[in-house]
């Protein structure tokens, strides 16, 4: 039996903090043998539409949002398998309003508190090799980048199977 289609929307970093991060999460992939992945913030996950409908959906929410700021604060971690290692994204008027919007079309009543937040490391390490991580690494970030579009993942399976189903831009400020 084929397990179920997933899909989450993603806010990416581009250009040289594209670059920089990804490098980072490599490096801790490597050097603790877990996946490696692109850096995202996480707008809305485990979407189980179709996907013409999710694309269309996708659309919309790219409409009715402008560009915003990311901030990366200070790192953090959970027992969580894909939160095991993180970086908090301050929760700004722009992905607040991101989130609550992408909510609403999706039809999305979450239990769950938001945390926006970066993820470096997926994984099930113990706290004191989170610990040890952040003592070499530092705790403490300060990363700015802009949103322009949103993405629709499916994110079946492993890390290594996700894939970009589809890519939609914001408004512009002046449209």
């Amino acid at each position: 039996m084929s397990q179920k289609k997933t899909y989450s929307l993603w806010l990416r970093p581009f250009g040289d903090v594209a670059y920089s991060l990804k490098e980072r999460i490599k490096k801790l992939s490597e050097k603790n043998k877990t996946p490696v992945f692109d850096p995202h913030v996480t707008l809305l996950g485990g979407l189980q539409l179709g996907e013409t409908e999710l694309i269309q959906l996708t659309d919309t929410l790219a409409r009715s949002l402008h560009p915003f700021e990311v901030l990366l604060t200070r790192a953090g971690y959970t027992d969580t398998y894909y939160q095991s290692l993180f970086v908090h994204a301050e929760e700004n008027k722009g992905i607040i309003n991101a989130r609550k919007t992408a909510e609403k079309l999706f039809n999305i009543s979450s239990e769950e508190e938001y945390v926006p937040h970066l993820s470096l490391l997926y994984g099930d390490l113990s706290r004191k090799e989170k610990e040890r991580i952040l003592n070499v690494m530092g705790r403490e970030f300060h990363i700015r980048f802009e949103v322009h579009n949103v993405l629709l993942m499916n994110t079946t399976g492993k890390p290594a199977e996700w894939k970009k189903i589809h890519s939609s831009e914001f408004k512009k400020p002046d449209e």
